[in-house]
């Protein structure tokens, strides 16, 4: 692999060669920008059909930080045909019940989770800080995880070359976008593609405290006007929550005692267990993000590169389903790459079976998204009205679809 610096730190089990050796007797190098849940989902995945990858993870080095990650049903079942899912849920909190709220506390809809997932597919919902989430991955790995590696541009050529910020470069056979929402691998497949804002802040973190008992083992939201919050316990004694706002609540885009105040101000009325939550908000944990997703992209390769993730697809959180696509995404991706020798034979087999389901779940989170956020009392109650009227019938075949991932179609 040519470079002109130094090589990074490097975490992994045993180094390995960067050179993947085929059926044929070729070799193939495969590097993967983004060492994020989605990139070393790939990795992982490649790995085990014995291939070859290395990863270039941005960061200096892997810290406890960042906020919690709820793993649905569909995520569980690609960890499953991993063989860490079990870990998984040994190391997070599998959740029981979750369901919607409504401002006064009562529930709109809510689901028992050993009533579809677990009895029909044998998983319910995980939640797990994301930290734990990239341990368990990374302990898999005896691929090559180079950190320090910032991305800083690709030429679009046949081999790509990607720069990094360090000076190093590398020419991959063939090279995975698993970079987020502000992909730099992204500018080669989709050069004017832009994240498109809904309007709004997402506040993210994770608070210490003991749980009332029926919040124990369960998730929940709670949908209000201009403003969702909820979250899931990731463990004994810690909760992962969340909160959107139409407008920064404060002018530090920085969390502040400014931000953490104005947050207590308007989530007052909320019902429990929201004001303990409040309470407990520390701001040098909480996590500012804006409200923004990425339209549909025409394709999601060009010649070597191929995008994964949030880079192909990133979506609103008010679904859940950003990780559980990202992590489809990776057994997919590998499946496709492990079974042809020919990279452009691999990719269309992948965006064939990922890009309709992925671009429908990404739709399906918007609009959910704009719900969400009504800015109206009217809009509000008659919104949470309809929600309280569905039929279980229609929310089971959801959560069926759902649970399933791309095992179907569509």
């Amino acid at each position: 692999m040519p470079t002109n610096q130094p090589p990074s730190p490097i975490l992994s089990k045993q180094a390995q060669s960067n050179r993947t050796l085929t059926n044929n007797g070729s070799t193939r190098e495969i590097a993967i920008v983004g060492g994020g849940i989605c990139g070393l989902t790939v990795a992982v995945a490649l790995e085990q059909r014995g291939l070859s990858p290395t990863v270039y993870e941005a960061a200096s080095k892997y810290q406890p930080i960042g906020a919690g990650i709820l793993l649905q049903t569909n995520a569980l079942l690609v960890f499953d045909r991993l063989g860490i899912a079990d870990r998984i849920c040994d190391v997070g909190m599998q959740l029981d019940t979750g369901g919607l709220r409504s401002p006064n506390g009562s529930f709109m809809t809510q689901f028992d989770l050993n009533d579809v997932e677990r009895r029909e597919f044998g998983y319910g919902f995980v939640a797990i800080h994301r930290a734990d989430l990239q341990r368990l991955l990374l302990d898999e790995l005896d691929t090559d995880v180079r950190t320090g590696m910032a991305c800083v541009d690709v030429d679009g050529t046949d081999p790509p070359v990607v720069h990094f910020a360090n000076g190093t470069t590398i020419t991959p056979d063939i090279l995975v976008g698993a970079d987020g929402i502000h992909s730099t691998v992204r500018n080669v497949v989709a050069p004017d593609v832009e994240p498109r804002q809904l309007g709004g802040v997402a506040y993210r973190t994770l608070v210490t405290l003991d749980l009332p008992a029926p919040y124990q083992t369960q998730g929940f939201e709670i949908w209000g006007d201009g403003t969702y919050t909820g979250g899931s316990p990731v463990d004994e004694n810690r909760f992962y929550w969340f909160a959107t706002a139409p407008e920064p609540l404060t002018d530090d885009y920085e969390a502040t005692d400014t931000t953490v105040s104005a947050l207590r101000t308007r989530l007052a009325d909320y019902p429990d267990p929201i004001p303990a939550i409040l309470d407990r908000l520390n701001p040098d944990d909480l996590i500012m993000t804006d409200l923004e997703d990425l339209p549909s992209l025409d394709v999601w390769s060009r010649d070597r590169v191929v995008l994964a993730g949030d880079a192909a697809h990133a979506m609103l959180p008010f679904a859940g389903q950003g990780a559980a696509q990202a992590i489809e995404d990776g057994l997919l991706l590998a499946d496709a790459i492990a079974s042809h020798e020919r990279h452009d034979r691999a990719f269309a087999t992948y965006e064939s079976e990922r890009k309709p389901r992925a671009d429908r779940v990404r739709s399906e989170s918007y609009r959910l998204g704009r719900l969400g956020t009504i800015q109206s009392s009217l809009g509000c109650g008659l919104r949470n009205f309809v929600i309280d009227t569905v039929p279980d019938a229609v929310l089971r075949h959801v959560r069926r679809r759902q649970a399933a991932g791309t095992s179907l179609p569509g």
